[in-house]
């Protein structure tokens, strides 16, 4: 591996600290942990859907995922009803706050990928 290699992989390394920086700050703008953050996005993209599915989007072990959905349902984001195909299973939705939430953090995210792009075309 050669210099040019070691500094690439560096880049890479700091692009993404740069990136779990902004995933905590978004979070904790909205006063979400990542793992919240993670699964908000997620049922804002694939809603309705069920834990199972849930766990695959995030890489989320269904017993956190579960804890993780009381604190958001507690926080009035996502909503939780059986399946009416499958009873053992439940569907996911998010409640209009839940809604307002995701697509507020989204549009954060756009913006916030804005800048770091700028920054590194500003470093290169």
């Amino acid at each position: 591996m050669g210099l040019q290699d070691t500094q690439a992989g560096f880049n890479v390394v700091g692009l993404l600290l740069r990136c779990h920086r902004l995933q905590k700050e978004l979070a904790a703008s909205a006063g979400l942990s990542v793992e919240e953050f993670h699964c908000l996005n997620q049922l804002y993209i694939h809603a309705p859907c069920c834990v199972k599915n849930l766990c695959e989007f995030t890489g989320i072990h269904p017993t956190r995922a579960s804890k993780l959905l009381n604190v958001l349902e507690t926080k009035g984001y996502v909503l939780r009803a059986s399946n009416s195909e499958d009873r053992r299973k439940e569907s996911l939705t998010l409640t209009q706050a839940g809604i307002g939430v995701a697509r507020s953090l989204v549009e954060s995210c756009a913006l916030s990928a804005q800048t770091l792009a700028n920054s590194l075309s500003a470093e290169a």
